[in-house]
């Protein structure tokens, strides 16, 4: 099998699903099914696997897929667990990184619903952040629905200590840095860097129809219920907004 040529690593509820999507529409880059493979933080993983065993746990996600295209997968956990970007580096050097941010507020919230949708947050919001740094446990520590990467509404929106460690170990240019924002309102240009970025014809033109829309009014201020949360929220991400502007000039 061949190698993996890029991830789309994250942030969680920033777009990762919409944008793979699209990537999977271009004939020269094949996704893989379903989109998030878990293969780096899956509880088995072991960080002496060689690229040829690495490869094939990948290889049920690629069967369809032509060894000619580009080869992809969408995990957003791989930016939040600590030690995944030295594991992805020593699988493949060359590898390149996807990375799509949103406002860390709109972020958390948008998380608590899902895990509220989903049935596993029951506490309210204000609690949940309460409660988010006193340890909520459960779970083998790398499994893709443990406690610790559910219930990470702030920690998973604060970004610069985990792109740090991206910048760590890869060079900047096989990094593309992206904002949910730039997807949605200026989705061919933004297509087309990411194109560009993984070498692919950027003149390929996907429609965002492939994908059901985002609609301003899913990504617009919930409810009241969450005026307090939000202001809390924003309080506490301000300095987490200055440090991205002023390290790598993103305006979330």
């Amino acid at each position: 099998m061949k190698d993996l040529d890029f991830v789309i690593a994250g942030a969680q509820k920033c777009g990762t699903t919409a944008l793979a999507s699209f990537l999977d529409a271009h004939p020269a880059i094949s996704m893989a099914t379903p989109k998030e493979c878990h293969l780096f933080d899956a509880p088995d993983y072991r960080p002496d696997w060689p690229r040829e065993q690495i490869n094939n746990r990948y290889l049920p996600h690629f069967e369809a897929c032509p060894t000619s295209t580009l080869w992809g997968e969408a995990t957003p956990a791989y930016l939040f667990y600590t030690d995944i970007p030295e594991q992805l580096a020593r699988y493949r050097p060359e590898l390149k990184l996807i990375v799509l941010l949103r406002d860390p507020v709109e972020r958390a919230i948008s998380h608590y619903r899902m895990e509220v949708t989903r049935g596993h947050e029951r506490l309210p919001l204000p609690l949940a952040l309460a409660l988010e740094y006193c340890g909520r446990q459960g779970g083998p520590p790398r499994a893709p629905l443990n406690a610790h990467g559910r219930y990470c509404y702030r920690r998973r929106g604060q970004y610069t200590a985990q792109l740090e460690r991206l910048y760590r170990v890869f060079p900047a240019e096989q990094i593309l840095l992206l904002r949910q924002l730039d997807l949605l309102e200026a989705h061919r240009r933004t297509l087309q860097d990411v194109f560009d970025f993984l070498g692919v014809d950027p003149n390929v033109d996907i429609p965002e129809s492939l994908v059901k829309p985002v609609t301003r009014q899913s990504q617009a201020t919930p409810g009241g219920g969450f005026r307090l949360s939000r202001a809390l929220l924003r309080s506490v991400l301000a300095g987490e907004r200055r440090r991205l502007q002023r390290r790598w000039g993103i305006s979330l």
